[in-house]
């Protein structure tokens, strides 16, 4: 992994920064890299204003970036005053995700930092909104953080799954290990890796013959997956190691029960793309849980993924 160098801040208009902010912060002031602050605004009640006088809409339009450009430069003074390099860029841009991502892509961070918030638990799969869109398309890494203070020597975990679906799951199991690796790097972290699975219940078995003998059914599943888990991990991590913790459970239950256990401060986690039926019916893993997990989530995607939003 090449070092951290360039450091993208999303801030939003509406909604509090600080923990954004301060999760910047903290890692540049560890490897020294550049810090991008920027805003993707847009205001339909100004758009609507000047509906029909293009020319006076484009000096509203100016003047409110203008003004959104300088409470940036005032949060880049402060930091610029402690030592750091600081940028600030504006854009104007109807569809917020998209807007963040082309900035992305002309800045070309080595990380990508967002603050959520909390969302409704439904809907979510239908509803474009922007924190979904940001995690489905966005091509670098996402670190989408919560009102969580990390430990003096963070808690990183590789969340991994040897048996997904997809044309090369092994790239992006070793992808995860990767930047959970380099995140450990930058910080001085701890490493975990966690794998959670789950049997068939009883009741979903219709063989008598299987039914009879369902217990070793059990045991040879998690058999196959501590002996997918320890192929997956033998380089990286020692597989019988107190770091290494498989799961037996629905992801969405089990990694937040178990982040909260751990105290984990960073779960590294694969998004694959889908399509809408896909997201409508079932989500993806990150998506089911990022709603229950406290800790922030580090998003990365397989290699060779190609953004759907053009720069």
């Amino acid at each position: 992994m090449k070092p951290l160098r360039k450091i993208l801040v999303n801030l939003e208009e509406q909604q509090g920064n600080d923990q954004a902010l301060e999760k910047a912060v903290w890692l540049a002031e560890r490897t020294g890299a550049a810090v991008e602050l920027f805003c993707c605004c847009f205001n339909v009640t100004l758009r609507n204003a000047w509906l029909f006088d293009h020319e006076a809409g484009l000096h509203a339009q100016h003047a409110y970036l203008r003004h959104i450009e300088a409470r940036l430069d005032t949060i880049a003074e402060t930091l610029e005053g402690r030592g750091f390099d600081v940028g600030v860029d504006v854009a104007w841009e109807r569809h917020h995700a998209e807007g963040v991502i082309r900035k992305a892509q002309r800045y070309d961070p080595d990380l990508v930092i967002h603050q959520v918030a909390r969302h409704s638990r439904l809907g979510h799969y239908l509803l474009a909104h922007r924190d979904w869109q940001l995690l489905r398309d966005c091509g670098y890494p996402l670190l989408m953080v919560k009102a969580h203070r990390w430990h003096s020597r963070p808690r990183i975990a590789a969340c991994v799954d040897p048996f997904h679906d997809g044309e090369s799951p092994g790239e992006l199991d070793r992808a995860l290990l990767e930047h959970a690796a380099w995140l450990c790097e930058l910080t001085d972290g701890r490493l975990h890796a966690v794998h959670s699975y789950h049997t068939l219940p009883q009741s979903a078995i219709f063989d008598e013959h299987v039914v009879t003998d369902y217990e070793a059914l059990q045991k040879q599943v998690t058999q196959q997956h501590a002996e997918a888990l320890r192929k997956l991990l033998g380089p990286v991590l020692d597989p019988d190691g107190e770091q290494v913790h498989l799961l037996k459970g629905e992801s969405h239950q089990t990694l937040p029960r178990f982040a909260d256990e751990h105290d984990i401060d960073v779960m590294v986690m694969g998004s694959v793309a889908r399509g809408f039926v896909d997201r409508l019916l079932l989500g993806s893993t990150v998506e089911r849980v990022l709603d229950d997990l406290e800790c922030d989530v580090l998003v990365v995607k397989p290699p060779g993924y190609v953004s759907p939003v053009n720069g």
